[in-house]
């Protein structure tokens, strides 16, 4: 089954300057360096939640997970990072349940 990530995003697509698209970009490079993403994904804790969420929509939790953890983290302004981790746990997810919507 395909999954339509586009429908959530944390990055402005309208931006002229495409800005997102280097910073994207120069993170890759970072993660390179450093080898780590600015978070860690508990798939336990993930996969309960997302368990207990009932509706399977596989993109609305992600995209919600994503920006509370976030949230939580005080890294609110990161926007990619919070597509990073939203595109992750869709990827995790989809490899770990069967029937995701």
């Amino acid at each position: 089954m395909k999954i339509d990530k586009t429908r959530f995003s944390f990055i402005d697509e309208q931006n002229p300057l495409f800005i997102h698209k280097i910073l994207k970009g120069l993170n890759n490079v970072m993660e390179i360096i450093v080898e780590a993403k600015t978070y860690e994904l508990d798939w336990d804790h993930i996969l309960a939640e997302y368990d207990s969420y009932g509706t399977g929509d596989v993109c609305d939790f992600s995209f919600n997970y994503s920006l509370g953890w976030h949230l939580l983290n005080y890294k609110a302004s990161d926007g990619i990072s919070k597509q990073e981790m939203y595109n992750d746990i869709i990827d995790g997810i989809i490899l770990r349940r069967e029937n995701v919507k």
